[in-house]
């Protein structure tokens, strides 16, 4: 574990520099390399050659790997079609290929480190990268974008390491390693106080990270103005993150903080994050800032599973990886149709998609019946898990009633604005019979691969994981949060 902790980082790291200083000819290569590189360690993983400290540390893992070999292999095409139809510079295609790879590495690194100051670190590598992507396409909307999401969530950022030194500082652990506290530690009641406060000013930061409404301000621009294979690792790895850094704080403080008191905190901030999405979903006609503001349901989702505890946390962890599978599809065939109807607004073109461009309709139709939870879809049985589990608590039965009323309202929000896209009458202004448009296969045969993914991987996962699994759900279904 010890070699892996800095060497599977730094392999990205070293991409990074390596697409900086050789010719742009070697991206395709640098490419590959990461996904065999990526591919090894997720096979040395699963077959137990080396482990994260602990399951969650294993599962976040496989999750990081598995979509960044797919946003990378994605890249490859996505990113030649956008440079020739917007002029991208040699040199602006070669700083993509250095932040996608620093962001990787530093989702592995959360994936992989234990110290929180060390997460903290990596969060903000993850943030600083994925600002800068935000803002490559160097339109408007995209530098504004980038503007909103650094100054949410670097203010976040502050709120989040102060968090952590005072939380873990009044409870008397100044090396910031994870570790359980004695069961029966006793604190004054003043540092009791300190560290709840800590707990929440973590909360509120990390909160912001993870795009948890109310501080989601920034995640719809950033979303819809990235390129798509960065929104999908976005979507589907970096909001997970920031949650999965929270339950190791809170973890650590529940010997000496009463457990409600943070449980009710992620349960309201989920609650609140459904709320947005339910409220917003509706009048969406940009099918990247749709996605966008479904991110927020279910990051809502895994805030209430670890929030309820018990099963509901088993349900979390499952939904962090069936949400990221189906969410990096729907993001990249949002990207694809961008690029093939040079818009992804419903009002400006993007309409009659499954008459016009059927590989990416289809797959468009098959990702939403996946994200919305429709069985058999992995979705489902991971959302089902995280009601069960409330409903398991007596106290938490009335927040999980609203929650399966807001997921109905949801549910309705994307059955009516799908279809939009889907089969509405050629772009405005076009006449019913609008001209077909090509599909590149190194466009569409990534996604078609996803979607396989998305079809029987969502369950098979924890089959041909089985012991890190088993693991996994020994260690959540022990605790309650």
């Amino acid at each position: 574990m010890s070699a892996a902790l800095w060497i599977l980082p730094l392999g990205l790291i070293i991409c990074a520099v390596a697409s900086l200083v050789l010719p742009h000819r070697s991206s395709v290569g640098l490419r590959r390399f990461a996904i065999v590189f990526l591919a090894a360690a997720l096979t040395t993983q699963i077959a137990r050659i080396w482990h994260g400290f602990d399951p969650l540390s294993g599962w976040y893992f496989v999750t990081v790997a598995v979509l960044s070999i797919f946003a990378l292999w994605y890249s490859g095409p996505y990113i030649a079609r956008e440079a020739q139809q917007h002029q991208w510079s040699t040199r602006r295609c070669q700083s993509y290929d250095a932040l996608l790879f620093v962001f990787i590495a530093s989702l592995l690194a959360i994936a992989l480190w234990t110290n929180l100051l060390w997460l903290w670190v990596a969060m903000e590598a993850a943030t600083f990268s994925s600002v800068v992507l935000a803002a490559l396409p160097n339109t408007t909307a995209s530098i504004e974008a980038a503007w909103k999401y650094v100054i949410v969530t670097e203010t976040g950022a502050m709120f989040a390491l102060l968090g952590t030194v005072l939380a873990l500082t009044a409870v008397g652990s100044p090396l910031f390693a994870w570790h359980a506290l004695p069961a029966h530690l006793l604190l004054t009641t003043a540092r009791q106080h300190w560290a709840l406060i800590g707990a929440y000013f973590a909360l509120v930061g990390y909160g912001a990270k993870a795009g948890l409404a109310p501080f989601h301000t920034w995640l719809p621009d950033a979303h819809s103005e990235a390129p798509a294979p960065v929104s999908g690792l976005l979507s589907a790895i970096k909001l997970a993150g920031a949650v999965v850094i929270v339950y190791r704080l809170f973890r650590i403080l529940t010997p000496v903080v009463p457990a409600l008191y943070l449980q009710d905190a992620l349960i309201g901030l989920g609650l609140l994050s459904l709320l947005i999405a339910a409220s917003s979903l509706a009048f969406q006609r940009d099918l990247k800032r749709f996605w966008a503001y479904s991110s927020i349901e279910h990051i809502g989702i895994i805030s209430l599973g670890v929030g309820f505890g018990g099963i509901a946390l088993i349900g979390a962890a499952l939904h962090i990886w069936t949400h990221a599978i189906s969410k990096t599809l729907l993001f990249h065939n949002a990207g694809t149709v961008r690029l093939l109807y040079h818009t992804s607004d419903s009002q400006y073109g993007a309409r009659a998609i499954l008459h016009r461009t059927p590989w990416t309709g289809a797959l468009l139709a098959l990702g939403s019946a996946a994200i919305v939870g429709l069985p058999p879809f992995a979705p489902f049985w991971s959302e089902w898990l995280v009601l069960a589990g409330g409903f398991h608590q007596v106290g938490d039965r009335v927040f999980v009633a609203i929650a399966a009323a807001l997921l109905v309202v949801i549910f309705v929000a994307i059955a009516r604005r799908v279809p939009t896209w889907l089969f509405s009458a050629g772009p405005v202004g076009m006449p019913p019979s609008a001209p077909a448009i090509s599909e590149p296969v190194a466009l569409i045969l990534p996604s078609v691969a996803l979607a396989v993914l998305v079809v029987i991987g969502g369950i098979a996962l924890p089959l041909v994981a089985h012991p890190l699994w088993q693991h996994l759900v020994h260690q959540l279904g022990s605790v309650y949060l």
